[in-house]
């Protein structure tokens, strides 16, 4: 009985951290990222690897109900990169930002080391892809 209690309760903490919650990060390819840009378009990018950047990114999403993309940059030819970098100076592992289709200062980018849900709240605020409810 006490181990099937046990396994109940393993189960459902399991359910409750990875089926309640969605991922709102979707991969883009670089022609989509670029017909985005061309109309000027606001998003939100993450670019790299690093699981505690991604989630913290994720959870504001889920919670203001935001989508992000993700560029694997990996798979860019050489002529891809440098238009990117043309287009916004990221780093890897870090959350960039375009505001109708430029990127408006390294500043607002957010890396690993200043990852707080708190900093991605008000970048997001400070850019209006959150809006203040009077």
């Amino acid at each position: 009985m006490k181990k099937l209690f046990k396994l109940t309760l393993v189960l459902m903490f399991t359910f409750l951290l990875v089926g309640c919650k969605s991922n709102n990060i979707s991969k883009i390819s670089y022609e989509s990222f670029k017909e985005k840009i061309d109309k000027k378009e606001s998003l939100i990018l993450f670019f790299g690897e690093s699981d505690i950047l991604e989630n913290t990114l994720n959870n504001v999403l889920n919670e203001y109900d935001l989508k992000a993309y993700k560029i694997k940059v990996s798979s860019l030819d050489d002529d891809q990169l440098l238009e990117l970098k043309s287009i916004i100076d990221y780093e890897e592992p870090s959350i960039c930002f375009i505001k109708d289709g430029v990127n408006p200062t390294i500043l607002t980018n957010i890396t690993d080391e200043y990852v707080r849900e708190e900093t991605i709240i008000n970048t997001l605020k400070n850019l209006e892809f959150i809006k203040e409810k009077n």
